[in-house]
C-alpha cells in the first residue's frame, strides 16, 4: 500500500470513529430507518455519511463519561450497564450466527447477553451532558491519549465483583476493554463537569503525556476531531441541543 492509500485509509477510519463516538441517541423522528435483523434498524442522519444502527431495547454498556485504566497496552473502563436503545456503527462479530450466516453482528451479541458472557459497548447520551449542572462535559484536546470504546467487548462476569485492577464494580456497572488511541491532533473526550480551572488539570483529562505504555494510567473515553459533540447532537436530535463543553484555561 502506498503512502497516499495509507493516508486515505487512515482518514476514513478517523471519520468513522469520530462519527460513531459522539452521536446522541437518535429519536425516531430525526432519522430515516430501515428494518434489520436482531432487534435493530439501520438509520441515516442528515449531514452524517454512511449507515448507523440503532439497537432497540437491548442490554448495552455506556462508557462515555467513564474513566479507564491502562493495563497491558489496552484500557479497562468501568461503564454503566443499561438496557434500552443505543446506537453504533454496525460492527460485525464472528459470534453468534445470524440465521444461516456463520457471522454475527453487534445486535446479535447484545441480544445474547448475558448468556453469551459479553455485552458490546455502544452509545446513548449521558444524562449529565445536556444539563448545565450535569456531571459530564466534552473537552477539546490538542493532543494526548483517550480510550476508543464503541464496539468494545464488555464482560458480564465483572458485574458485582471486585478486582485489583478496576476495584469494586456495582450491580449497575460492567467492565469493558477498549483500545488506547494517542494523537497529536485535535480530539474530544468526555470528562468531568465542572471544568478544570488550570491548564495542568485540563491536560490531565486529555491524557497529556500518556501512552498505552503507561500501565495504570487513567484516561477518558473519546474520539478524533473537534466540535463534533455539539454539531452531531443537534443533527440527530432534529433541534438545537446544547452540550456542556470545557476549553483549556490560559494557565
Amino acid at each position: 500500500m502506498n503512502m497516499s492509500s495509507r493516508a486515505l485509509s487512515s482518514n476514513r477510519s478517523l471519520l468513522a470513529t469520530a462519527i460513531l463516538l459522539f452521536i446522541i441517541l437518535l429519536p425516531e423522528a430525526a432519522v430515516s430507518s430501515s428494518s434489520n435483523s436482531g432487534g435493530s434498524a439501520e438509520v441515516t442522519c442528515p449531514g452524517i455519511p454512511g449507515k448507523l444502527v440503532v439497537l432497540k431495547n437491548q442490554p448495552y454498556a455506556l462508557c462515555a463519561g467513564a474513566e479507564s485504566v491502562i493495563f497491558d497496552e489496552i484500557t479497562y473502563a468501568t461503564c454503566a450497564k443499561l438496557t434500552g436503545n443505543s446506537i453504533s456503527v454496525p460492527h460485525q462479530f464472528p459470534f453468534p450466527p445470524v440465521d444461516d450466516n456463520p457471522g454475527g453482528n453487534i445486535a446479535t451479541v447484545n441480544e445474547g447477553a448475558p448468556q453469551s458472557g459479553y455485552i458490546v459497548s455502544t452509545y446513548s447520551n449521558p444524562a449529565g451532558l445536556t444539563k448545565p449542572a450535569g456531571n459530564v462535559a466534552i473537552y477539546e484536546c490538542d493532543g494526548g491519549s483517550y480510550a476508543q470504546c464503541d464496539g468494545g467487548l464488555c464482560f458480564t462476569s465483572t458485574t458485582g465483583k471486585t478486582s485489583p485492577l478496576w476495584g469494586d464494580v456495582s450491580d449497575s456497572q460492567i467492565v469493558c476493554s477498549c483500545p488506547v488511541e494517542t494523537s497529536s491532533f485535535k480530539f474530544e473526550v468526555y470528562g468531568p463537569n465542572p471544568c478544570p480551572t488550570t491548564a495542568a488539570a485540563f491536560d490531565s483529562v486529555c491524557g497529556s503525556n500518556v501512552s498505552k505504555a503507561n500501565a495504570r494510567a487513567i484516561i477518558h473515553i473519546g474520539g478524533p476531531g473537534a466540535g463534533l459533540g455539539q454539531s452531531l447532537a443537534t443533527c440527530v436530535a432534529g433541534h438545537p441541543v446544547t452540550v456542556n463543553t470545557c476549553t483549556r484555561p490560559a494557565r
